[in-house]
Protein backbone atom coordinates (compact mmCIF):
# COMPACT_ATOMS: atom_id res chain seq x y z
CA UNK A 1 0.00 0.00 0.00
CA UNK A 2 2.08 3.05 -1.14
CA UNK A 3 0.97 5.66 0.91
CA UNK A 4 3.58 8.69 0.15
CA UNK A 5 1.80 10.39 2.98
CA UNK A 6 2.91 13.98 3.53
CA UNK A 7 5.31 14.77 6.06
CA UNK A 8 4.14 15.55 9.58
CA UNK A 9 5.93 19.19 9.54
CA UNK A 10 3.47 19.40 6.79
CA UNK A 11 0.44 18.93 9.02
CA UNK A 12 2.45 20.01 11.75
CA UNK A 13 1.78 24.16 11.00
CA UNK A 14 -1.94 23.52 10.36
CA UNK A 15 -3.09 20.46 12.65
CA UNK A 16 -4.91 21.43 15.39
CA UNK A 17 -2.75 21.32 19.00
CA UNK A 18 -3.03 17.93 20.65
CA UNK A 19 -5.71 17.69 23.60
CA UNK A 20 -4.23 16.62 27.64
CA UNK A 21 -4.27 13.54 28.05
CA UNK A 22 -6.66 12.83 30.98
CA UNK A 23 -5.41 9.58 31.70
CA UNK A 24 -1.99 10.84 31.47
CA UNK A 25 0.38 10.62 34.63
CA UNK A 26 1.34 13.86 34.00
CA UNK A 27 -1.90 16.02 33.16
CA UNK A 28 0.20 18.98 32.02
CA UNK A 29 2.12 16.35 29.75
CA UNK A 30 0.14 16.69 26.32
CA UNK A 31 -0.67 13.40 24.32
CA UNK A 32 1.33 12.53 21.15
CA UNK A 33 -0.08 12.97 17.94
CA UNK A 34 -2.21 9.89 16.98
CA UNK A 35 -1.83 10.58 13.33
CA UNK A 36 2.07 10.58 13.84
CA UNK A 37 2.37 8.09 16.31
CA UNK A 38 0.12 5.79 13.26
CA UNK A 39 2.32 6.81 10.89
CA UNK A 40 5.55 5.94 12.97
CA UNK A 41 4.22 2.82 14.67
CA UNK A 42 3.60 1.08 11.14
CA UNK A 43 6.53 2.02 9.15
CA UNK A 44 8.03 -1.89 9.01
CA UNK A 45 4.43 -3.22 7.89
CA UNK A 46 3.71 -0.55 5.23
CA UNK A 47 7.53 -0.84 3.68
CA UNK A 48 6.87 -5.06 4.05
CA UNK A 49 3.60 -4.38 1.95
CA UNK A 50 5.48 -1.90 -0.30
CA UNK A 51 8.17 -4.54 -1.78
CA UNK A 52 5.46 -7.02 -2.59
CA UNK A 53 5.78 -7.94 -5.90
CA UNK A 54 2.12 -6.73 -6.74
CA UNK A 55 2.70 -3.92 -5.28
CA UNK A 56 6.20 -3.30 -7.55
CA UNK A 57 3.94 -4.48 -10.53
CA UNK A 58 0.85 -1.89 -9.72
CA UNK A 59 3.48 1.28 -8.89
CA UNK A 60 5.41 0.51 -12.51
CA UNK A 61 2.08 0.16 -14.54
CA UNK A 62 3.10 -3.38 -15.68
CA UNK A 63 -0.19 -5.22 -14.65
CA UNK A 64 -2.76 -6.43 -16.74
CA UNK A 65 -6.29 -5.76 -16.73
CA UNK A 66 -7.08 -9.09 -15.17
CA UNK A 67 -4.48 -8.16 -12.22
CA UNK A 68 -6.35 -5.28 -11.79
CA UNK A 69 -9.19 -6.57 -12.30
CA UNK A 70 -8.48 -8.86 -9.42
CA UNK A 71 -6.81 -6.68 -6.97
CA UNK A 72 -10.11 -4.55 -7.43
CA UNK A 73 -12.19 -7.46 -6.72
CA UNK A 74 -10.05 -8.27 -3.14
CA UNK A 75 -10.70 -4.42 -2.73
CA UNK A 76 -14.71 -4.34 -2.96
CA UNK A 77 -15.24 -6.56 0.19
CA UNK A 78 -12.75 -4.60 2.22
CA UNK A 79 -14.08 -1.17 1.28
CA UNK A 80 -18.08 -2.68 1.63
CA UNK A 81 -17.24 -3.58 5.08
CA UNK A 82 -15.43 -0.33 5.85
CA UNK A 83 -17.78 1.45 4.41
CA UNK A 84 -20.88 -0.24 6.48
CA UNK A 85 -18.98 0.15 9.67
CA UNK A 86 -18.01 3.61 9.54
CA UNK A 87 -21.25 4.50 8.93
CA UNK A 88 -22.28 2.48 11.44
CA UNK A 89 -19.71 3.96 13.56
CA UNK A 90 -20.59 6.99 13.18
CA UNK A 91 -23.82 6.72 14.33
CA UNK A 92 -22.78 6.33 17.98
CA UNK A 93 -19.19 8.32 18.04
CA UNK A 94 -19.83 11.96 17.87
CA UNK A 95 -16.02 11.71 17.26
CA UNK A 96 -15.86 9.37 14.15
CA UNK A 97 -19.15 11.39 12.79
CA UNK A 98 -16.67 14.33 12.45
CA UNK A 99 -14.44 13.00 10.49
CA UNK A 100 -16.72 10.89 7.88
CA UNK A 101 -17.26 12.84 5.00
CA UNK A 102 -19.35 11.79 2.06
CA UNK A 103 -15.89 11.35 -0.08
CA UNK A 104 -15.23 8.94 2.38
CA UNK A 105 -16.88 5.97 0.83
CA UNK A 106 -15.49 4.10 -1.63
CA UNK A 107 -16.69 0.59 -2.72
CA UNK A 108 -18.58 2.63 -4.97
CA UNK A 109 -15.71 3.47 -6.59
CA UNK A 110 -14.44 0.48 -7.05
CA UNK A 111 -17.18 -1.25 -8.05
CA UNK A 112 -17.34 1.11 -10.92
CA UNK A 113 -13.77 0.63 -11.56
CA UNK A 114 -14.22 -2.92 -11.95
CA UNK A 115 -17.04 -2.14 -14.76
CA UNK A 116 -15.18 0.12 -16.28
CA UNK A 117 -13.04 -2.99 -17.23
CA UNK A 118 -16.07 -5.20 -18.13
CA UNK A 119 -15.77 -6.98 -15.04
CA UNK A 120 -17.87 -7.78 -11.83
CA UNK A 121 -17.42 -9.11 -8.15
CA UNK A 122 -18.71 -12.28 -9.31
CA UNK A 123 -15.30 -12.69 -11.39
CA UNK A 124 -12.86 -12.41 -8.66
CA UNK A 125 -13.94 -14.56 -5.73
CA UNK A 126 -12.92 -13.42 -2.16
CA UNK A 127 -9.50 -15.26 -1.20
CA UNK A 128 -8.43 -16.36 1.67
CA UNK A 129 -6.89 -13.66 3.31
CA UNK A 130 -9.28 -11.28 2.42
CA UNK A 131 -12.38 -12.89 3.84
CA UNK A 132 -10.01 -13.16 7.48
CA UNK A 133 -9.39 -9.64 7.19
CA UNK A 134 -13.10 -8.61 6.53
CA UNK A 135 -13.85 -10.61 9.63
CA UNK A 136 -11.17 -9.01 11.32
CA UNK A 137 -12.51 -5.15 9.96
CA UNK A 138 -16.15 -6.71 11.08
CA UNK A 139 -14.72 -7.66 15.07
CA UNK A 140 -13.17 -4.37 15.34
CA UNK A 141 -15.84 -2.43 14.82
CA UNK A 142 -18.44 -4.26 16.74
CA UNK A 143 -15.70 -4.50 19.99
CA UNK A 144 -16.60 -1.42 21.01
CA UNK A 145 -13.45 0.02 20.58
CA UNK A 146 -12.94 2.20 17.35
CA UNK A 147 -10.23 0.06 16.22
CA UNK A 148 -11.75 0.74 12.85
CA UNK A 149 -10.03 3.99 12.76
CA UNK A 150 -7.17 2.40 12.10
CA UNK A 151 -7.61 0.44 9.23
CA UNK A 152 -9.44 3.38 7.26
CA UNK A 153 -5.83 5.30 8.05
CA UNK A 154 -4.38 2.81 6.20
CA UNK A 155 -6.56 2.70 3.25
CA UNK A 156 -8.01 5.80 2.94
CA UNK A 157 -4.20 7.25 3.72
CA UNK A 158 -3.41 4.91 0.35
CA UNK A 159 -4.86 7.47 -1.87
CA UNK A 160 -1.63 9.91 -1.30
CA UNK A 161 0.38 6.78 -2.96
CA UNK A 162 -2.43 6.03 -5.33
CA UNK A 163 -2.25 9.08 -7.31
CA UNK A 164 1.05 7.76 -8.46
CA UNK A 165 0.06 4.30 -9.24
CA UNK A 166 -3.41 5.70 -10.86
CA UNK A 167 -0.92 7.47 -13.49
CA UNK A 168 1.38 4.33 -13.92
CA UNK A 169 -2.16 2.17 -14.91
CA UNK A 170 -2.94 5.06 -16.91
CA UNK A 171 0.00 4.77 -19.01
CA UNK A 172 0.24 1.07 -18.65
CA UNK A 173 -3.47 0.13 -19.51
CA UNK A 174 -3.92 3.13 -21.84
CA UNK A 175 -6.88 3.87 -19.46
CA UNK A 176 -6.82 7.85 -20.00
CA UNK A 177 -9.08 8.34 -16.35
CA UNK A 178 -10.68 9.45 -14.79
CA UNK A 179 -13.08 6.51 -15.04
CA UNK A 180 -11.26 2.93 -14.16
CA UNK A 181 -9.15 4.81 -11.72
CA UNK A 182 -11.13 6.15 -9.00
CA UNK A 183 -10.65 3.82 -6.50
CA UNK A 184 -6.50 4.65 -6.87
CA UNK A 185 -7.31 8.21 -7.09
CA UNK A 186 -10.49 8.93 -5.16
CA UNK A 187 -9.89 12.83 -4.93
CA UNK A 188 -7.61 13.63 -7.70
CA UNK A 189 -6.24 17.76 -6.44
CA UNK A 190 -7.95 17.70 -3.01
CA UNK A 191 -6.34 14.50 -1.91
CA UNK A 192 -3.79 16.34 -0.14
CA UNK A 193 -6.37 18.68 1.42
CA UNK A 194 -8.13 15.99 2.23
CA UNK A 195 -5.64 14.14 3.84
CA UNK A 196 -4.01 17.03 5.79
CA UNK A 197 -7.88 17.61 7.10
CA UNK A 198 -8.28 13.77 7.89
CA UNK A 199 -4.84 14.17 10.13
CA UNK A 200 -6.26 16.98 12.05
CA UNK A 201 -9.85 16.13 12.75
CA UNK A 202 -8.00 13.11 14.06
CA UNK A 203 -6.00 14.48 16.41
CA UNK A 204 -8.38 16.92 17.58
CA UNK A 205 -10.06 14.51 19.44
CA UNK A 206 -9.13 12.16 22.67
CA UNK A 207 -9.08 8.64 22.70
CA UNK A 208 -8.36 6.87 25.73
CA UNK A 209 -5.37 4.56 26.10
CA UNK A 210 -7.85 1.26 25.26
CA UNK A 211 -8.92 3.08 22.15
CA UNK A 212 -5.44 4.61 20.60
CA UNK A 213 -3.99 0.90 21.58
CA UNK A 214 -6.84 -0.79 19.16
CA UNK A 215 -6.50 1.71 16.41
CA UNK A 216 -2.88 1.47 16.39
CA UNK A 217 -3.24 -2.13 16.53
CA UNK A 218 -6.08 -2.55 13.60
CA UNK A 219 -4.10 -0.23 11.69
CA UNK A 220 -0.72 -2.46 11.85
CA UNK A 221 -2.78 -5.78 10.85
CA UNK A 222 -4.77 -3.63 8.17
CA UNK A 223 -0.76 -3.24 6.69
CA UNK A 224 -0.08 -7.27 6.96
CA UNK A 225 -3.46 -8.23 5.54
CA UNK A 226 -3.06 -5.98 2.35
CA UNK A 227 0.77 -8.32 2.42
CA UNK A 228 -1.36 -11.36 2.99
CA UNK A 229 -3.83 -10.51 0.17
CA UNK A 230 -1.10 -9.76 -2.24
CA UNK A 231 0.53 -13.08 -1.37
CA UNK A 232 -3.09 -15.23 -1.79
CA UNK A 233 -2.72 -13.12 -5.43
CA UNK A 234 0.52 -14.25 -6.48
CA UNK A 235 -0.48 -17.68 -5.48
CA UNK A 236 -3.52 -17.59 -7.49
CA UNK A 237 -1.95 -16.80 -10.53
CA UNK A 238 1.00 -18.83 -10.18
CA UNK A 239 -1.68 -21.95 -10.45
CA UNK A 240 -3.94 -20.23 -12.67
Amino acid sequence: MNQHEPNASDHSQNAKAAPKCPFARNAGTPVASLADTLKESTKEAHARAERHEVQAKMVKGEITRQEYGAWLGQMLPLWSAVDAQLSALAARDARVCSMVKPYHAHADRVAADLKFLGQCASDHPELGATTQFVKFINSAAESGLPGIVGVWYVLEGSANGGRFIAKALSRGLGIAGPDGLTSFDPHGERQREYWQAWRAELDAHSFTSAERDAIIHAAGNTFTAIYDIMQDMSAATSHA
